[in-house]
């Protein structure tokens, strides 16, 4: 797999928890595609932390801000962190390079992902708080 480098012009969202939690996730899925076979499950775990953890934070910026196509975003999150279960569930039974054959098609689906629901969702967050009081407007970071 062809590293996948975080190019500010084409990711960045002017959100900068999700453009970081963005980075993290190309970050890991580097270090998942360059691992060995003794670090794979660690390297694929860490990845399916970090996923969990940004896909709920973006679902519940997502209830916040009311984005219509929710359900189609989360369901979306939800396969990509069915993907990474089987295959840890298949490293987990000895088949490596479960995980690493999964960077290619991660590095695919980031960027339409966030070039799509993730750049409405940040473009929502940005109306969102300029229509609410400063003290009402739920904790991005």
């Amino acid at each position: 797999m062809s590293k996948l480098d975080w190019n500010p012009a084409r990711h960045a969202l002017a959100s900068g928890p999700m453009d970081d939690a963005h980075q993290e996730f190309l970050t890991l899925t580097n270090i998942l595609a360059a691992s060995d076979d003794e670090d794979e499950i660690r390297s694929l775990q860490q990845l399916l932390a970090h996923c969990e953890a940004h896909f709920a934070q973006e679902e519940f910026w997502m209830r916040e801000s009311g984005i219509v196509g929710a359900e189609n975003h989360q369901r979306d999150h939800e396969g990509v962190v069915s993907l990474l279960q089987s295959a840890l569930s298949d490293l987990k039974r000895g088949q490596h390079g479960a995980g690493r054959e999964l960077t290619e098609s991660l590095g695919d689906w980031f960027q339409h992902h966030s070039s799509t629901m993730d750049a409405a969702l940040a473009f929502q967050m940005q109306q969102f708080a300029r229509s609410q009081p400063p003290e009402s407007i739920p904790s991005i970071g």
